[in-house]
């Protein structure tokens, strides 16, 4: 749709052993990036605020159409210049910063103010851009609604193969007789940063060691990476969970990720907050029984039996063990549910949402562009 693509971003260098799993993703010919130097936290971004008003100048002071990615520091920096300047923009709406920014989402005494003012300029910003598109068909929506053109879709990357079979379903089903049979460990996997802990990694760890004590045989893997994986370690080796709970880092899109989500039984992710989990979609295309929370794009793929309220363990613990020692039931449901439900949300299916969405973008920003020029 367009010919050059400029990403401004924050970036960070990354070498040696931190890079090892790590592969490009956005190269190429066509494609530039003007980074954004990386910071964490209101202090750091306050620290270097000035110096990122010049470079979002910079990164303006071109004839190109204007995609923000937003809750974000750096759509909101952008987006405050092109109201200014009364030029047109189009938003990426991937979550909600009212659930992001929720107690225990993010530790910072700015929390609370930072969250209201995020929540005021996430819904300005879909009022004044001229198009939207998100990743919910309908949840975000309804605390952010859109001034202009709308659409939704998905950044998941699902390719038409990456949806199983109906032999390996079968085959997944054999798996479940064959644990529940003999009593075998049940394998949970989590798959999230660790860089904030709005996924609540915290809570499926504590959750995890209730369902321990009450005998569900079962273990936990933790694949991702971030600023918290060594509070997360701490709080394994406190609840003395070391032998049950192993920390993969960060693996590679693609078949290092579907390996592990082909070895395990149940995909837990209790966020805080989401827009429209990937991850979540990437595991039930596998054919794998998933649980999740209230909150975002979850009740848009998970049934109200397979969530749970956000920062509840006990309930959370409640529910594995519900899933886990169903006589079957509930696992069995889900495998096929699940399939079903990831197949919408295949590459080529979202395709022509996205196309559309980058078309009118296009063609609004010509118009704005031989207006400007004629005045």
């Amino acid at each position: 749709m367009f010919d050059q693509v400029t990403v401004f971003a924050r970036l960070r260098d990354i070498t040696g052993s931190a890079s090892i799993n790590q592969q490009p993703v956005a190269s190429g010919p066509g494609v530039e990036f003007l980074p954004v130097p990386d910071f964490l936290g209101p202090w750091q971004y306050l620290c270097q605020y000035f110096q990122l008003q010049k470079m979002a100048r910079y990164a303006l002071d071109r004839q190109a159409a204007c995609i923000l990615r937003v809750p974000g520091v750096v759509g909101t920096l952008l987006a405050k210049d092109l109201n200014k300047n009364r030029r047109p923009f189009a938003l990426e709406v991937v979550g909600d910063p009212w659930d992001s920014l929720a107690p225990g989402s993010v530790k910072s005494s700015f929390r609370a103010a930072i969250r209201r003012k995020e929540r005021k300029n996430l819904q300005m910003q879909c009022q004044r851009a001229v198009a939207c598109a998100y990743v919910t068909e309908s949840g975000l929506q309804k605390s952010y609604p859109p001034g202009g053109w709308s659409t939704h879709y998905s950044s998941v990357e699902l390719l038409p193969c990456d949806v199983i079979d109906q032999t390996l379903i079968e085959r997944r089903l054999k798996r479940i007789e064959r644990k529940r049979r003999n009593n075998e460990t049940w394998r949970i996997v989590f798959i999230g940063t660790l860089s904030q802990l709005y996924k609540a990694p915290d809570v499926l760890i504590r959750s995890v060691g209730r369902c321990l004590q009450r005998g569900v045989n079962l273990e936990l893997l933790v694949v991702g990476d971030g600023q918290f994986r060594g509070e997360l370690e701490q709080l394994v080796e406190k609840l003395k969970l070391q032998d049950k709970v192993t920390f993969m880092g960060s693996l590679p899109a693609g078949d290092a990720i579907y390996q592990q989500l082909d070895m395990s039984d149940l995909f837990v992710l209790p966020s805080r907050q989401e827009g429209l989990p990937r991850s979540v979609i990437e595991a039930m295309a596998r054919g794998l029984p998933c649980i999740g929370s209230h909150v975002g794009g979850f009740p848009e793929l998970l049934e109200d039996h397979y969530r749970v309220s956000s920062n509840d363990i006990e309930a959370l613990s409640n529910k594995i063990s519900e899933v886990l020692t169903d006589n079957n039931t509930l696992m069995v449901k889900a495998v096929q549910r699940n399939v079903a439900v990831a197949d919408r949300y295949r590459s080529d299916v979202l395709a022509q949402r996205r196309t559309a969405f980058y078309r009118y973008v296009k063609n609004h920003t010509e118009q704005w562009m031989i207006a400007s020029s004629g005045s």
